[in-house]
């Protein structure tokens, strides 16, 4: 049995606490929140507190904050026996470089707290200062029935990046074709199966393999038809940059 504790109360912290509070052979010792008010959501499955020192004792201390405040916390925690561990993307292990065990547990996936998450489908990428300490995130991620891979730091960097076009960007244009379905009276919900033939195919032949399209045709007659009938400027804007960059890449 391995015990854990989380320090955080965002998004991140709340799905690993709730899946860690079911998975056996975990103890979840506390979760950690500036707040009693920010630690509501935890009751029904942690023991929550608003004292770091709680956190001592475990084997496994996951820092699951935002990156700006990793540092300040990694430091209250100089001198602990635990490995600590945090959970971001773009942050580097040396921030916690002033700890004996340290690592990084990163779970590359998007999370909304209403949303269940299936841990089988989360690749989770870890690295550790001490090569020791691999064996105890590969056994936590399989507790969670996850798949993890060693990844390091500058690797980590660039995969989050990679996360931020494929999730972040392709969402808010997402956001804007809904937008778009509106303003014109039809439902967002019949681009539903052209999107998951766009994401099979993505995956299946490769991106750069299966895009279509005015731009990847070449079609200036259809480009400059549907940027003219744009007229909301920032869906311009949006449009006019990837048609550019459709274009010349295409044109390699």
């Amino acid at each position: 049995m391995i015990t854990l504790s989380i320090i955080g109360t965002g998004n991140v912290a709340f799905h690993l606490a709730q899946a860690f509070s079911l998975a056996q052979d975990v103890n979840l010792q506390f979760v950690v929140g500036r707040s009693e008010e920010s630690l509501i959501d935890f009751i029904p499955f942690a023991t929550t507190t608003t004292s770091l020192s709680n956190t001592y004792p475990s084997d496994v201390i996951i820092i699951a904050v935002s990156d700006s405040a990793i540092s300040e916390i990694a430091n209250t925690l100089v001198g602990v026996k635990s490995l600590v561990v945090h959970t971001s993307g773009s942050t580097s292990l040396e921030v916690l470089g002033t700890l004996k065990r340290c690592g990084v547990f990163y779970p590359l996936q998007t999370f909304t707290k209403s949303k269940i998450l299936n841990y089988s489908k989360i690749p989770f990428c870890i690295e550790v200062k001490l090569e020791d300490d691999f064996s105890t995130l590969k056994y936590l991620s399989a507790c969670l029935s996850a798949e993890s891979y060693i990844v390091n730091s500058t690797q980590r960097a660039a995969l989050h990046l990679a996360a931020v076009f494929s999730n972040n960007f392709s969402n808010h244009i997402l956001t804007e074709a809904k937008q778009l379905c509106k303003d014109n009276g039809v439902s967002f919900n019949l681009l539903k199966p052209l999107m998951e033939e766009t994401i099979a195919k993505a995956f299946e032949l490769g991106p750069e393999n299966s895009q279509t399209g005015p731009a990847k045709r070449g079609d200036t007659i259809t480009i400059n038809k549907q940027s003219e009938a744009l007229t909301n400027e920032a869906q311009k804007a949006i449009y006019k940059t990837l048609t550019q960059s459709i274009l010349k890449y295409y044109e390699r």
